[in-house]
């Protein structure tokens, strides 16, 4: 199924260092040199995020970050990632590890998430006013390292809009074209 990133558009509040600029366009620029940093416990960074507008049937979303830990000779530290409705009230939360792999960021996704609140589909609605925070409550990094972060978004899966009757048994989901022609680009199969 096809995905859409909505990248960092706008900084809530944050009180991690910047490497230059702002914290929503480092993280969403195409340089793994920029990044928002900190050596501190209980450091956060919310982000709000592009509005959706790819259409169709929206599967699930995930949240991805690209980082690691920076000023050590190994080790690793924790940071939590939260995607929270416009509101600020936190939908869902994991705790992701940023390893020291000399200074190269690895990316770490989270888990798919199907619903808004445990039980209703996403809309678009839902989506246009997400937000995106990271944070070090889970643990100070160690000594004189610092958490570091290159790239924050959040990933969505859709069913992209079109021909949606099962065919055969088969789900809409399940299709992705009929005679070679992309299910996006069909309203009608024999009049139905």
């Amino acid at each position: 199924m096809p995905t859409v990133n909505l990248n960092p558009d706008g900084t809530a509040s944050n009180n991690w260092t910047v490497s230059s600029g702002t914290a929503h366009a480092v993280l969403s620029d195409s340089s793994t040199t920029t990044f928002i940093r900190t050596p501190d416990q209980n450091d956060s960074c919310v982000l709000t995020l592009d509005n959706y507008s790819a259409g169709g049937t929206i599967s699930s979303i995930r949240f991805a970050v690209s980082g690691y830990t920076f000023l050590t000779r190994g080790g690793d530290t924790d940071i939590r990632v939260r995607i929270l409705n416009s509101s600020g009230t936190s939908l869902y939360a994991e705790n992701v590890t940023l390893n020291f792999n000399g200074y190269v960021a690895q990316d770490h996704y989270g888990t798919a998430r199907t619903t808004s609140d445990g039980s209703s589909a996403w809309t678009d609605g839902d989506l246009d006013g997400l937000r995106l925070e990271i944070d070090t409550t889970p643990e100070d990094p160690p000594a004189a390292s610092q958490a570091t972060v290159v790239k924050a978004w959040v990933e969505v899966t859709y069913v992209p809009a079109g021909y949606a009757n099962t065919i055969s048994g088969v789900a809409p989901a399940n299709i992705g074209k009929v005679n070679g022609v992309a299910t996006a680009n069909i309203s009608k199969v024999n009049g139905i």
